[in-house]
Parts: C-alpha cells; structure tokens; sequence
C-alpha cells in the first residue's frame, strides 16, 4: 500500500513538472523579429507607447488577449505587446532521448558507465532534468508504468535548451537574480564552472536553471551560450577548436581542472602534444575534452595553430604480467619509446560503444590494422592500456594483447 501511494505521489509530481516550470518561467519574455511597438491597449490599431528592439527584457502583468500580452519594459512603461513577437522561453526542462544501443539508453544509479543500471529507458522517451550540472544528467523519467530517477550521459539527450557554463576569474560564485537586471534580488548563486540551462536569451542576461535555481544571470559571467540576441556575449567565445597542450618546458605536463580555477581539483595530466578538443574558448580558461573526460584547462598552455614544444621522454620499461593459457606466467617487458598523447601505459581503462551505436558491442582485433577479428566484448569491459595511439590503441584484456580503435577507448 505505502509502495503504491509514494509511486502515485511520484507521478503526480512528475505530470507537474512542466506545468510549474512553465509558471516560473513565464514572468519574462523577451522582443524578437524587430522593432515591437509597445501598444497603449491590446490592438493593433492602438498608440504605440514605444518602439523596442530585438532582444529586449519585458516583464509580464497581466494576461494575453486577442494576441497581446500585457508587460511592463525596463524603461518603466506600461501596455501591450504581440505575441507574435515576444519569446516566452523554454516551458519545462526536459528532454528526449536519443535514439542507441539498439533502441534503449541505460540509466545508471550514478554518474559514470561503473555503477548499476536501473532501468532500460526506450528511445524517444521524455526526460525531466533535474541536474545537468557536470556531463551526467541526473533526470526524472516515466518508464513501464513506473518513476525512475537517475544519472544519464547527456551525449543521449536532446534537450529542449541550450547548455552554458557559469565562468569567472578569480573562480568564485555568481548570484541568480530574480529578474534581467542587477537591481533585481538574487536568489541564490552558483559557483564558476557550473553547467546551466539556458532557458531564454535576451540583451546583457539569460535566464537559466541549475542545481534546483531558477534565475537570471548576466552573459558576461557565462560561457559556452553560442550567439545571443544582445550585443553582450560575455568574455568567451564558442569554439570547436582542437589544440593541443604546449607548456613553455618540455618536460611539465598541463593539469586538467574540474572547474575554470587554479584551486579546482586535478583530473588529469597531460603532456605537450596532447590533442583536446575545445568547446569553449576563453582569455583565461577553455573548456576541453581529452578524450572522453571533460574539464578546464588554462588558455596559455594550449597551442591552437598546430605547433608545441616538443616533449622530451626518457623510455621507461613498464613490466606487465600476460597469462597465456596453458602455458606458465611469462614476464613481458614493454617499452614506449615515444610519449603518449593520452593515457600512460598501465592505465585502467573500459571498452566502450561510441554513441548512436547500433548494438551494445566493442569489436577488438589481432592486428593493428584492426582486420583479423579477436573477440566481442560488451560495452563497459575494462581493460588496461599499454600503448596509446591516435586512431588505435594497444591494450591488455582478458590477460591477452589486442587492438582496438582509440574511439572505443573510455579513461
């Protein structure tokens, strides 16, 4: 009985999503298409109180009629726009999933490929995205008759808003206001480094959502946004760039940071040579993948004309143990005369499926020209790399070497 009545508590809750995040947003609106006449009554034909341009904050008082909506402008006036040329925003923050893996996505009890799978959730599905802070979304979802919460990897979400994130120099926190201006109350903060939704674009400010805020935020605290409506973009700039990593002494590798800051924990170390792939551009930090693993590196030490200081390695034999069968254990020595742009041999590492797959699978292969199968594995077995190539990698499975294509590779 009490299972049943927290399972109806969850889906009501669930069918109200979208209704209170439609509520919250609707406060504001935003002028697009051109010029908009401010209209002393709601018509047309009505005394035009103003012209406003694309881009520019209104604040809705009242009620539509006739296909008017009644506002009131930065500016302090009072009357009637047309619908027709106000942009309301997002209604709810929420999501399709994509179609893979044979038609399904897994939805995991936490944010990584190593924890549980809760539920299989069917492409096409809707998904309300009560996180979306790092690159795992924690969502709410209806499935099978049933509410499940959990952590989904956001490359299998087509999300109904765009992402930024909240970016400042010294690293430290931002307020949320309550509305596209800085007289405006706040309502909370969030700190440098956090992925927010963009809800709705407008000149200086966006509405955003994250980690349960609602709020205004001014465009020159976020990056990542893209295009805005506005003349202010804030201080970085959209990129799909590749650089690489270029410190100043060959022998320094380069920390990625969990968020744009010097004091942010390191998730990685990378040598000169390090190809990354830049979402995000700025004067002081970038936002990267290195691989599969996301983060922030520091703009200075990152080449994005193709040159780098060459990196010097000293040759260190890495000693791994290979059980042939049914042979006794043999030592067998490795030595990697060049350094590696990714992970170091002896890393652990897990075989993946690359998204929009059309099965579960990960092939590897005798030869590293990847032509003489060696087995099928499925999505998520670990392994351990031994040497790190740009399109293929050499790794220990199964206690047996093999190949496998770089972009089946997860560290």
């Amino acid at each position: 009985m009490r299972k049943n009545v927290v399972r109806l508590l969850a889906a009501i809750m669930l069918m109200l999503l979208p209704v209170l995040a439609l509520a919250e947003g609707n406060s504001f609106a935003v002028v697009k298409g051109g010029k908009l006449n401010l209209r002393e009554y709601a018509s047309s034909s009505s005394r035009s109180l103003g012209k406003y341009s694309t881009g520019s904050w209104v604040r809705i008082v009242g009620g539509g009629s006739g296909g008017f909506t009644e506002v009131r402008t930065m500016d302090g006036k009072h009357g009637y726009m047309s619908d027709s040329y106000l942009d309301f925003g997002a209604g709810a923050n929420s999501g399709t999933v994509r179609y893979a893996n044979g038609g399904y996505v897994n939805l995991r009890s936490g944010p990584s490929l190593n924890y549980s799978v809760v539920v299989r959730v069917t492409s096409g599905s809707t998904v309300y995205i009560q996180d979306e802070s790092y690159e795992w979304n924690y969502i709410t979802v209806w499935q099978n008759g049933y509410t499940y919460t959990g952590y989904m990897h956001e490359s299998f979400i087509n999300k109904s808003t765009s992402t930024a994130t909240v970016t400042t120099r010294n690293g430290g926190k931002v307020n949320v206001r309550s509305g596209p201006s800085s007289s405006y109350s706040s309502v909370g903060s969030l700190a440098s480094g956090t992925k927010v939704s963009v809800l709705l674009k407008g000149n200086g400010w966006y509405q955003i959502s994250a980690n349960g805020i609602v709020g205004f935020m001014s465009t020159q605290y976020l990056s990542g946004t893209g295009n805005t409506v506005g003349s202010n973009t804030g201080s970085a700039t959209t990129s799909t760039q590749v650089a690489y990593v270029n410190n100043p002494r060959s022998t320094q590798v380069l920390n990625l940071r969990e968020s744009p800051s010097q004091t942010a924990r390191s998730i990685g170390q990378y040598r000169n040579g390090t190809q990354v792939k830049v979402v995000s551009k700025g004067a002081t930090w970038c936002e990267v993948y290195v691989g599969t693993r996301h983060g922030y590196m520091m703009t200075k030490y990152l080449s994005f004309n193709g040159s780098y200081v060459q990196p010097t390695y000293t040759a260190t034999p890495v000693y791994i143990y290979v059980t042939p069968t049914p042979s006794p254990t043999p030592l067998v020595q490795l030595v990697t005369a060049v350094p590696p742009a990714g992970p170091a041999a002896g890393t652990a590492v897990s075989l993946v499926t690359a998204a929009g797959a059309s099965n579960n699978l990960v092939n590897v292969y005798n030869d590293s020209s990847l032509t003489s199968l060696k087995a099928v594995y499925e999505h998520g077995k670990q392994a351990t790399m031994l040497q790190y190539g740009a399109s293929v990698c050499m790794v220990l499975v199964d206690g047996g070497v093999a190949y496998v294509s770089t972009g089946n590779v997860n560290y």
